[in-house]
């Protein structure tokens, strides 16, 4: 009995033991669980074909330790899950007694199946949590307000109707912003007040610059950081200098007594009403996006001040392509996963592992079999030693066999091999937005790892190869896609995107003088740069090659009749062939400029550069079993050129393109009368700022022209003198100096066409003008 006591007090020990080292080793068994709480995007809003940033905050009790938060698709949930999307992870120390902040970036389409965030340490899940965020339509306007103070003066009664009602509205504080830019994808436009502009760090400012060029219109309201030295000095249209009472009609644009504005200069941009000499509205056009000024604030301009958000909103809310009867998603570079698949399709044709043209295979194989042959047996019976065909016979077909095998691409590729394509665009010199697709070739096959330059977002393409159990590894500002161990000769896939700060940029000026374009443009990139060409409208005007540092002139006369091409035309133009298959010489070239002249070219103004560079883009780094590796790749680099004048000058029609949405009439709100699409019928709005003159200039002419028979419905413009709509001749019209103050308004020429055109034309009229500057 006293044995069995004994047995049962040593047990006991031994489990006690057990039970205090087992919880030294897992803080969840030594303490309070780990609380974990996850919140998305921005306030938790998020579009699903843009990155966006989840703050993850864990609450530690117990001591410090180390983990691994990993955000995975539930697998209780096969309805969700989609092969593709892969396991984002990062590493993190949490100290003890305490807690942490950790921020995960992952790809929106993995936010949308409804993820699971997991802590994991030691093996053991020590908290859970999921991804519960609210998905915005791609076709929505998502508008930021930073602060409650970016309140009142009939915001919210413009948003419910009209033009607004396709945007979503949302208040976040300074602090909640992110740091970098690439993270406010999801937000359209984002207003902010000399209270939010004191809360923000200098990352986030420099972050929502970076963003303006990025597509972003950034309303500052109340005059806030404007002023000389404040945080948007340097990219405000007016410069703040003070305050002053105003009328306060803003040129019928609201109803109301006097109002306190803040009072400066317009330094760049255009100004959209200007009260007592005092610029109180204001646009300027930076990179894609564009900064808006208001000079009073939101709570001064009262109830009835809705014509001012039109004014200053109408361009941005409205539908910025033509073509489409909806509004798109924003510009493409704020974008990433299934969105750069014309970049990551094309990336596996990869002319470098060609093999033999098989003509030539046809004829190795029938000098093989003369020589294993005929030719073989003679040589032998010549010199009487037939009997050693039997050994001849075997070497000939080794031989044989292992001059095809190092005429195969596996055969001449030892290590991998990655193909990239890049498609850079030049927004500043210093600012430059990379989109890249690659595809990464393992004929040894084994560990595939591809690392991303610092700051770079990169995942898996929606590639059949790729669905086995991809991670993204993510550790500071550098990203890594872990492709496991891949079989033998096998093709991987993968996108990145970011931003670089250092690339520098075409530098120059393009002049106007008379019906020719004249200037000098020098290449200040470490990029040398062939087949360049300059896009007008529907004009492509070759420059050639320019080296790194070198400089081209250009000298063209335009065409007196120049309508704007369709992408069919234009590519056809750009010379890149006529279809896109793998044959084609230029399969590559089309496939990425297909991307650009359907989508951007669309909504670019003005003289737009291209010009191709022939080797990698330096932004992803392959390592695996072996260290041999060959990086090839194309880059597609792109930039607007600024344009002057001199003298009398001509715009062909093409380079500016119209935006469409809802006519502002002094006095009169949004509605469904004013619709950008009414029946069957689309307005348009060709701003002659939009050709980006720096000078100033006068109109002598405007000259509407498009085919007799294009659409489907008479062609209106509006009278602005008379206020009334007036149809235009089939084939368009000329509109002489006489006529232009019916027809011009503030540098705008309003029009109404049908949504569809016939043939293959552009969905829009062309409009032509004839200057002079001032």
């Amino acid at each position: 009995m006293r044995g069995k006591m004994r047995f049962f007090s040593n047990v006991f020990i031994l489990a006690v033991l057990a039970t205090a080292l087992l919880a030294g080793a897992l803080p969840s068994l030594a303490a309070a669980p780990v609380e974990m709480k996850v919140r998305p995007g921005l306030g938790g809003l998020y579009k699903v074909n843009q990155h966006l940033e989840l703050v993850i905050t864990v609450d530690n009790p117990g001591p410090g330790f180390a983990g691994t938060i990993a955000v995975e698709q539930d697998e209780e949930r096969p309805e969700r899950r989609r092969p593709y999307l892969a396991r984002v992870a990062t590493d993190v120390d949490v100290p003890a007694g305490a807690g942490g902040q950790y921020r995960l970036v992952i790809p929106g389409e993995l936010a949308s199946v409804k993820p699971v965030v997991r802590l994991v340490s030691g093996g053991q899940v020590l908290a859970e949590s999921r991804v519960e965020g609210v998905a915005v339509d791609d076709g929505r306007m998502v508008i930021l307000a930073l602060g409650e103070d970016v309140t009142g003066g009939g915001l919210q009664d413009w948003l419910s109707r009209g033009a607004g009602s396709l945007a979503t509205l949302k208040y976040l504080s300074p602090g909640e912003l992110p740091g970098d830019s690439l993270l406010l994808g999801a937000a359209d436009i984002i207003m902010i007040g000399p209270a939010g502009v004191s809360r923000l760090s200098r990352e986030q400012v420099k972050a929502l610059k970076e963003w303006v060029y990025l597509g972003g219109s950034l309303v500052l309201l109340g005059g806030a950081g404007a002023g000389e030295g404040g945080s948007f000095a340097d990219v405000s249209p007016v410069q703040v200098s003070g305050r002053q009472v105003v009328g306060g009609k803003l040129e019928g644009l609201r109803s109301g007594g006097p109002l306190e504005v803040a009072a400066g200069r317009l330094v760049a941009g255009k100004a959209l009403a200007v009260e007592n000499g005092v610029p109180v509205l204001a646009r300027r056009p930076l990179g894609r996006g564009e900064v808006l000024y208001c000079g009073a604030a939101p709570g001064d301009l009262g109830g009835e001040a809705r014509d001012v958000w039109s004014a200053l909103l109408s361009n941005t809310v409205a539908v910025s392509d033509p073509e489409m009867k909806y509004r798109p998603p924003k510009g493409p570079y704020l974008i990433g996963g299934p969105s750069v698949a014309p970049l990551i399709d094309p990336s596996a044709y990869i002319p470098q592992l060609a093999g033999p043209p098989v003509p030539v295979l046809v004829l190795l194989w029938l000098l093989y079999t003369a020589a294993v042959g005929p030719l073989l047996y003679f040589l032998l019976r010549r010199a009487d030693r037939r009997d050693l065909a039997w050994a001849l016979v075997p070497a000939g077909a080794l031989v044989a066999a292992g001059c095809f095998y190092l005429l195969a691409p596996a055969g001449r590729q030892q290590g991998y091999l990655t193909q990239t394509l890049a498609s850079v665009e030049i927004l500043s010199p210093e600012l430059a937005a990379v989109r890249a697709g690659a595809s990464v070739v393992a004929t040894r096959g084994g560990e595939l790892t591809v690392r991303a330059a610092p700051g770079m977002f990169t995942g898996p393409g929606a590639y059949r190869s790729n669905w086995t159990g991809v991670q993204v590894q993510l550790d500071k500002d550098t990203s890594t896609v872990n492709f496991g161990n891949v079989p033998y000769n096998s093709l991987r896939q993968l996108y990145a995107l970011g931003l670089k700060h250092d690339l520098g940029s075409i530098a120059g000026r393009l002049c106007l003088e008379g019906n020719s374009i004249k200037g000098d443009l020098t290449n200040k990139t470490s990029l040398d740069l062939r087949d360049c060409k300059l896009i007008l409208g529907g004009q492509v005007i070759p420059v050639g090659a320019i080296p790194a540092r070198g400089t081209v002139h250009v000298a063209e006369k335009l065409p007196a009749v120049s309508p704007p091409t369709d992408p069919r035309m234009l590519l056809n133009a750009l010379g890149v062939g006529q279809d896109i298959r793998p044959d084609n010489p230029f399969f590559r070239e089309r496939s990425m400029l297909n991307e650009i002249v359907n989508g951007d070219f669309r909504r670019l103004t003005g003289v737009q550069f291209i010009g191709w560079h022939d080797g990698p883009a330096g932004i992803l780094t392959t390592a695996g079993r072996t260290n041999r590796g060959r990086d090839i790749g194309l880059m597609l680099v792109k930039q607007t050129i600024p344009l002057d004048a001199a003298g009398r000058f001509y715009l062909p029609a093409g380079l500016l393109k119209p935006r469409t949405g809802d006519f502002l009439m002094p006095g009169q709100s949004p509605s469904p009368e004013n619709n950008a699409i009414n029946d069957q019928k689309v307005n348009l709005v060709y701003d002659l700022d939009d050709a980006g003159i720096s000078r100033n200039f006068q109109i002598a002419a405007l000259d509407i022209q498009y085919a007799k028979g294009q659409f489907n419905l008479p062609v209106e413009i509006y009278n602005h003198r008379d206020g009334r709509w007036e149809q235009l001749p089939d084939g368009g019209k000329r509109i002489g100096s006489a006529e232009l103050s019916r027809y011009l308004s503030h540098n705008q020429v309003w029009l109404k066409t049908s949504g569809e055109s016939r043939g293959p034309y552009p969905a829009w009229p062309g409009l032509a003008v004839e200057g002079v500057v001032s």
